[in-house]
């Protein structure tokens, strides 16, 4: 299981777990404590995701112990997923890294690509990743200066859409063609629908 850095490195990979919504189709469950083939889809995630980065935050209630920060809402910022990107900026400025941006995820995303952040990562400044059913807007790259502009300029309170965020940003699309890649467990059927992926 992927620990936190007691004194994390001044560089790095970051990547931002949003870990945060209601979970309303699924009956008001903690997404990331579902099981998905016998592991919690939290688990299924970091399995995937801490061999591409350094850093690891959550945007959430609780850590589902793992030992990783985790990064709560601030009073200053917008609501919704946006407020988790806008409090890891405020990480990465608190703890000092050397970082142009950081790469985010749904806790409820358990198959993306091994190389989702070299790939979004790879280009002049914010990415969002795409696939043949349209834009993936919570599966992005973002520069953290770009973002900072686009945040702190918009009104307090204001629950900011990831696809109109990633606009504002001038997100770059980048395709992937791996079916499921993107798939987010949102409701019964699409646990359903995992754990025949993960059945094989």
């Amino acid at each position: 299981m992927p620990q936190a850095n007691e004194t994390p490195e001044k560089a790095g990979r970051v990547a931002l777990i949003l870990a945060g919504g209601g979970g309303r189709r699924m009956g008001g469950v903690d997404k990331g404590a579902l099981l998905l083939g016998g592991r919690c889809l939290v688990d299924h995630l970091l399995a995937r995701l801490a061999p591409q980065t350094d850093h690891i935050l959550i945007s959430g209630r609780h850590d589902y112990g793992t030992g990783l920060p985790v990064i709560g809402d601030r009073d200053d910022g917008p609501l919704g997923p946006a407020a988790g990107l806008w409090a890891a900026l405020h990480w990465i400025e608190e703890n000092s890294l050397e970082t142009d941006g950081f790469m985010s995820a749904p806790v409820d995303g358990p198959f993306i690509p091994d190389n989702l952040f070299a790939r979004l990562s790879g280009g002049v400044g914010s990415a969002i990743a795409c696939d043949a059913s349209g834009v993936q807007p919570a599966f992005a790259y973002w520069n953290c200066d770009a973002l900072h502009a686009a945040l702190s300029t918009a009104p307090e309170n204001y629950g900011f859409p990831l696809k109109a965020l990633a606009d504002s940003v001038h997100a770059e699309r980048v395709m992937f063609d791996e079916a499921d890649a993107f798939l987010n467990v949102n409701s019964p059927e699409d646990l359903a629908r995992a754990e025949d992926i993960v059945r094989g």
